[in-house]
């Protein structure tokens, strides 16, 4: 027979206690007052999308870009005259080339023009003589690159060619027309005419060879004559193109009867004009 004594009954109450306080909400204690709750912030109204703001709600930009917004639009384009200016290294071997010739030069400060930002010559340098004994009559300026090749043509195929001509002369000097001029390109439009070569220096007009002891041969229409000087002519003429990417002259239109004219010009894939 088992039997109860209050030691164990005060025991059962007190782990039947917490079970019991569960069951209920605590209770606030007093002195303490209510805080409303804080209101809610009002709805925000529905977009569709806020990247899908249209170009005429966007603001307008006025005036120009500040300057760390200009960065984006990229640097201006340079010149054209610029953008041909040769390396250190390329400039020092067309230098050393003429050096080899022989030829008779002086470099010049850089060249530009105020009516056409275009026109000029990044590195020019003015020829006296392109060999030791072949002068170029007044002196010309060009870009060290249209000096070299006329000086090649010269030693290579003028002075072998000048040899074949009646008693053998020797070419020494050239005659010449335009070499460095800022203007346009006769026949290539009168709204926005391209530039010419001679504006950056890459050109040289031929008006007659000089002799010694005979007299000057000018450039002029020769065709069908059948003689030596028209074979000269032709001759000289041609091998031009070996060493130049433009070649014209009397027959490619009426602005080349009277000179050769010789240019440097850069285009795609290595292509010539030989006319």
């Amino acid at each position: 027979m088992i039997r109860w004594g209050p030691a164990l009954g005060v025991l059962a109450l007190c782990h039947l206690a917490p079970a019991q306080a569960q069951d209920r909400p605590p209770e606030r204690p007093e002195g303490i007052e209510t805080q409303p709750l804080p209101a809610a912030p009002p709805a925000r109204p529905e977009v569709e999308d806020e990247d899908e703001t249209s170009a005429a709600d966007a603001p307008k930009p006025q005036g120009d870009p500040p300057p760390e917004q200009a960065e984006a639009f990229g640097p201006p384009v340079p010149p054209r005259w610029f953008t041909l200016r040769e390396s250190d290294a390329d400039y020092a071997a067309c230098k050393l080339a003429l050096s080899y010739l022989g030829a008779a030069y002086s470099e010049e400060p850089a060249l530009s023009d105020p009516q056409d930002a275009d026109c000029g010559i990044s590195r020019p340098i003015r020829i006296e003589r392109i060999l030791p004994d072949l002068t170029l009559e007044g002196g010309a300026v060009m870009r060290c690159d249209t000096a070299r090749a006329l000086g090649f043509w010269a030693r290579d195929f003028l002075r072998p060619a000048s040899a074949m001509l009646p008693g053998a002369p020797r070419v020494v000097a050239l005659q010449l027309g335009t070499t460095y001029d800022c203007r346009p390109r006769i026949g290539t439009g009168a709204e926005k005419p391209k530039l010419s070569e001679h504006a950056l220096g890459n050109a040289i007009d031929i008006a007659a060879f000089v002799f010694d002891g005979q007299e000057p041969l000018a450039i002029q229409p020769r065709t069908e004559s059948g003689d030596l000087p028209e074979a000269f002519q032709r001759a000289v003429r041609a091998a031009g193109c070996l060493f130049f990417t433009t070649v014209l002259g009397p027959g490619s239109n009426e602005a080349h009867d009277d000179h050769l004219h010789f240019d440097v010009a850069v285009r795609r894939g290595g292509w010539r004009l030989c006319q």
